[in-house]
């Protein structure tokens, strides 16, 4: 699992390629080898519209609040690193588990 980078128990990056203005919101099962997870969002990417929505969707799988979550790359591009820190130890099969649910 190349995107997601634990910092630490508490900290991680996740590596993201988004799709904006798509028909649904659905992030895809990456395979073994991918550097990324692939989003895909309703909202167009402009006036960081793309990027709110990014946050939000990523905030309510994690269950995390939107101060635990920062885009730290890519704010105007489709490839972006989002750094989450959670409040307890998680681990990455546990953070894709979410993220895929």
């Amino acid at each position: 699992m190349n995107f997601i980078e634990m910092r630490s128990d508490f900290e991680c990056i996740i590596n993201v390629i988004i799709k904006p203005h798509s028909n649904k919101q659905t992030i895809t099962k990456p395979s073994n080898n991918d550097e990324q997870i692939h989003i895909s969002i309703r909202s167009e990417a402009k006036q960081n519209k793309a990027n709110i929505e990014l946050i939000n969707l990523i905030k309510k799988k994690l269950k995390v609040s939107i101060d635990q979550l920062q885009i730290i790359s890519g704010r105007k591009n489709p490839n972006k690193r989002i750094k989450v820190t959670f409040s307890k130890n998680h681990q990455k099969e546990e953070i894709l588990n979410k993220l895929l649910a």
